[in-house]
């Protein structure tokens, strides 16, 4: 690879590598290409991103942005705007397949996080969850006005 092709990598990651964006690296050595391209398609479907990237070109696309980091061995990078369905997915393969994929650490809103937060934000309900939970909030109140008014009206009609 020339060093204007690593120029262009770097400047496409530093790109996309936001500050909005969460980023999850991991280690994939050991992964057969069937595994990795599971893992693949399931980020794609959740509007996010996978590549292998070398580590001192993630390194110098991340500082680009403030971050400082630094990564050793083999890694995958993956990345997207929805932090927690990407670090379900990637919990979940990481404890589907765990002799040779692991979670190694995130940067998360332009901070280095390590493996154990990654697995925290996975426990968090997605942004559809909590629409949902808040969407039977608002209607739990209702149902109950509307059963205890079909009560009222039964007794009423009892009485006459």
């Amino acid at each position: 690879m020339t060093k204007q092709q690593k120029q262009q990598i770097v400047e496409a990651l530093a790109n996309e590598w936001t500050n909005e964006v969460s980023i999850y690296v991991c280690d994939y050595k050991g992964s057969t290409h069937k595994e990795l391209e599971a893992l693949r398609n399931a980020i794609r479907e959740a509007e996010g991103k996978v590549q292998v990237v070398k580590n001192n070109l993630a390194r110098l696309a991340l500082a680009k942005n403030g971050v400082e980091a630094s990564y050793e061995d083999n890694n995958i990078f993956i990345w997207g705007e929805d932090q927690i369905s990407l670090a379900k997915l990637v919990v979940k393969h990481a404890e589907a397949h765990k002799d040779v994929f692991k979670v190694k650490s995130a940067v998360i809103e332009g901070e280095v996080k390590d493996a154990d937060y990654v697995i925290e934000v996975s426990k968090l309900p997605t942004k559809d969850e909590l629409l949902g939970m808040v969407a039977y909030m608002m209607k739990a109140p209702l149902t109950k006005f509307a059963y205890g008014l079909q009560n009222l009206i039964e007794k009423k009609s009892e009485e006459e």
